[in-house]
């Protein structure tokens, strides 16, 4: 009997001591997918923009006693590219889109052992994104988005709201897909606005995969 209820208890500590998702660094890098949008209810304007991304930083986990749970904030570098919105200006296939901008994710994360050397870890929270640059090309001829003038304003800031799972292997690599939804306006147009015009230009999702080193 007292050999039954000493391996119960090792077994116990050793359940426990997995299912924990260690506090720790990680530094990863992935490719993002953004869908940006242009609509204007009043004029029939319903425009949309893919950038393709590449994204590289590093969050660090605090683990929430032994239960699994975690929260990770973090930084990333993004880089992204896609063709302008096309007939909101008369036609853009051939104008180029390049944007450059900072990403910090708060993540509330789960780890769910499933075998020997896998956790599933599904997560969610907020994205903040700073916008450092925003500038379109055509002609070899570039504009700033930033130094837009006829009454319009593009803004540096987006909130994003989403989630995603990610796989971590051996506690050595790391794989996730997610997938965020742009919640704020991205464009102030004055005259719109003057006129109650129903418009916005934002985000309408950004899908993510990416893979980590674990530390």
């Amino acid at each position: 009997m007292k050999k039954l209820t000493l391996t119960l208890i090792a077994l116990a500590a050793a359940v426990t001591a997995f299912a924990q998702f260690p506090s720790g660094l990680s530094v990863g890098a992935g490719y993002g997918l953004t869908s940006k949008q242009m609509k204007v209810k009043d004029l029939k304007i319903d425009e949309k923009s893919n950038m393709n991304s590449f994204f590289a930083g590093a969050e660090y986990n605090f683990a929430i006693g032994t239960s699994g749970l975690g929260v990770a904030p973090g930084i990333y570098f993004q880089y992204s590219k896609g063709d302008f919105l096309g007939e909101f200006i008369g036609g853009a296939d051939d104008i180029d889109w390049k944007e450059s901008s900072l990403l910090v994710p708060v993540k509330i994360n789960y780890a769910i052992p499933v075998a020997d050397i896998l956790k599933i870890v599904p997560y969610l929270g907020p994205t903040i994104e700073y916008n450092i640059s925003s500038k379109a090309t055509k002609d070899d001829e570039t504009e700033d988005l930033y130094d837009i003038e006829d009454g319009a304003k593009y803004k540096h800031l987006q909130l994003y709201i989403g989630g995603g799972v990610a796989f971590d292997i051996a506690d050595i690599v790391r794989v996730s897909v997610g997938y965020d939804y742009g919640l704020l306006n991205r464009l102030n147009v004055d005259m719109f606005d003057d006129n109650d015009v129903d418009y916005h230009f934002k985000d309408n999702g950004r899908l993510s995969v990416g893979v980590a080193y674990l530390f």
